[in-house]
């Protein structure tokens, strides 16, 4: 279970798109494949899937930092549609495009005290191993988001000033959405929009059977 909770954390950590949420008045509602409707401010867009595929192409690389064996699992979450990508379309001083990526899990929120603490032990040293260097979490703890079981973790990215803040809603018995941000520090205001994104997240009401 911690092997299979620590791929969830890993998957897209350190994603580095070369380029912020702007003021949330300005919000447009989109409708993620996941089942939740997200309220982008006005600089930020969803990556269709055409767009998305783009990673998979032969410059891949120069478009992730991210070692090759977790750039081939992304590559496979864009290739089976696992995957969504929002990213902003203002240049940064930086040339760092932030970027937010969504994707599901089966996997559970660790809720009990007790699972937290053995989670956020696990993790530096788990997370380190996988990416090949130095992993210290700043952030790691349980909460409630919008009423559901939420986990948040936060460190370095692997870009300089950069930062990874993700989140994990446990929206169903046994379905997850994990939300991760990859932003430049240049710009702190990055990092209270996306939290105020994951707080108006709402699930989609499903149609009922005819």
């Amino acid at each position: 279970m911690m092997h299979r909770l620590l791929m969830v954390f890993v998957l897209l950590l350190g994603s580095g798109f070369k380029e912020t949420l702007a003021d949330e008045s300005a919000g447009q509602r989109v409708d993620s494949r996941f089942g939740v409707s997200l309220y982008l401010p006005e600089s930020w867009r969803l990556l269709t899937r055409d767009e998305l595929s783009a990673v998979d192409d032969a410059d891949a690389e120069k478009k992730l930092d991210l070692p090759p064996a977790m750039r081939e699992r992304l590559s496979e979450r864009v290739r089976g549609g696992g995957l969504e990508l929002i990213f902003n379309t203002r240049d940064t001083a930086s040339g760092f495009f932030n970027n937010i990526t969504l994707f599901e899990t089966r996997d559970q929120v660790p809720e009990a005290a007790a699972q937290i603490k053995s989670t956020c032990g696990a993790l530096p040293g788990l997370l380190s191993h996988t990416l090949g260097r130095s992993v210290l979490l700043d952030e790691c703890r349980g909460l409630e988001v919008g009423g559901y079981p939420a986990f948040v973790l936060a460190y370095a990215g692997n870009t300089e000033q950069t930062r990874i803040v993700q989140y994990m809603l446990q929206l169903e018995q046994s379905r997850s959405l994990v939300l991760t941000l990859t932003y430049h520090q240049e710009n702190p205001k990055i990092l209270a929009d996306f939290e105020l994104l994951v707080q108006r997240l709402h699930l989609l009401e499903m149609e009922s059977p005819q």
